[in-house]
């Protein structure tokens, strides 16, 4: 190939070309290497390369060339810097051998790279801002823990009082009632109970944001623990003419857990199971395991929820549209509280339903191995 044809592919090409001798002197240039520099060639040509470079680079420039020289780099080292009129560059250099592996100089490829940088640099600080606003809703997520734990018992204590007079003059202790008294006082008492009920779940949900690490995990038996819990919500089943269907083995397992917390979980969704059934409807649990991990069923046969809705069933305060049994009443934070029990055990809760035809809430527990 003549020196014609190569003349013609540099001058044609968009990347600025520039040939740095093995005494560091520029000896040739492409005219778009005029346009990046914003030099005429015959100003620049036989110079030191480090005269077309702000002083803070000299020093990379020359570790650069350097390193190349001296095989302390392969192929080719690549180096972004700005030029004039506020442009950056992408300057690519690589060694040139001749015979008997003889270094000749290096050969300097530059190609503007301005808005690339640009939106990199955008997105540096995109990212900083996102890490900082996570940083503020971590902060703030504890200050919320923090108020409702605070707020909490300073609502549970006063209610205990009320709730232990209420108890006694029920009780007949300060003296007898009229009917229509009793009538209105165990109104009362029950509707503490409820309120009682949601305070609890709320200093759970804060107890488990704050020292979800300070719980300690022991063998628990899972059987054991759901058929508690089959035994707790039975009267309220009954209430209901609700069906309870328990398959539980006869043998432990085995999980690692804290039993107060798995009692929780399983009275919540148990609960759940009522409260959103039919009246006269069957809940069915199904306790089973495999060499790794315990898995629990509970399919109840009531209304079931919307595909809109399954996604956002586990968050805080979430309300069914459907009416529950009883017109009860609650927080929303049930299935909340379940879903961090569940964490806190290293497991998984699953969920399956279509309106009107039931929901099945499958836990899955890590086994004691």
């Amino acid at each position: 190939m003549n020196l014609s044809i190569l003349k013609a592919i540099f001058d044609s090409m968009e990347q600025g070309i520039a040939y740095i001798d093995d005494q560091n002197r520029i000896a040739y240039g492409n005219p778009t290497l005029e346009k990046i520099r914003d030099v005429k060639l015959t100003e620049i040509l036989g110079k030191s390369i480090l005269d077309c470079h702000p002083n803070k680079s000299h020093q990379k420039v020359l570790k650069i060339i350097e390193d190349l020289k001296f095989g302390q780099v392969k192929g080719h080292h690549r180096m972004n810097i700005l030029m004039r009129g506020e442009k950056f560059y992408d300057n690519t250099y690589s060694a040139v051998w001749g015979t008997k592996n003889k270094y000749l100089g290096v050969i300097v490829v530059s190609q503007e790279v301005t808005k690339r940088k640009q939106a990199e640099d955008e997105l540096k600080e995109t990212l900083k801002k996102l890490e900082r606003a996570n940083e503020e809703l971590r902060r703030m997520d504890q200050i919320k823990d923090n108020f409702l734990s605070n707020v909490s018992h300073e609502l549970k204590t006063p209610m205990i009082s009320v709730m232990g007079y209420i108890g006694m003059t029920l009780k007949e202790k300060f003296g007898s009632l009229t009917e229509q008294q009793r009538k209105y006082l165990e109104i009362s008492y029950r509707n503490l109970l409820k309120l009682e009920k949601n305070i609890d779940q709320l200093l759970d949900l804060a107890e488990l944001g704050i020292q979800k690490e300070s719980f300690r995990l022991e063998p628990v038996d899972l059987a054991r623990v759901i058929e508690f819990s089959c035994a707790t919500i039975e009267p309220l089943a009954k209430e209901h003419q609700i069906q309870l269907e328990a398959q539980i083995p006869s043998e432990p397992i085995k999980i690692s857990g804290v039993e107060e917390k798995l009692n929780q979980l399983f009275d919540n969704l148990l609960t759940n199971a009522i409260k959103y059934n039919r009246q006269g409807g069957k809940i069915r649990i199904l306790l089973h395991q495999d060499a790794k991990f315990a898995f629990t069923r509970i399919t109840d046969t009531g209304v079931g929820i919307s595909h809109q809705s399954l996604e956002e069933v586990f968050t805080r305060h979430f309300q069914g549209k459907t009416k529950p049994l009883g017109n009860a009443k609650g927080l929303g934070i049930g299935l909340s509280l379940v879903q961090e029990i569940v964490k806190l055990h290293h497991g998984d809760i699953r969920i399956e339903s279509e309106l009107g035809q039931g929901t099945t809430f499958t836990v899955v527990l890590p086994k004691v191995l």
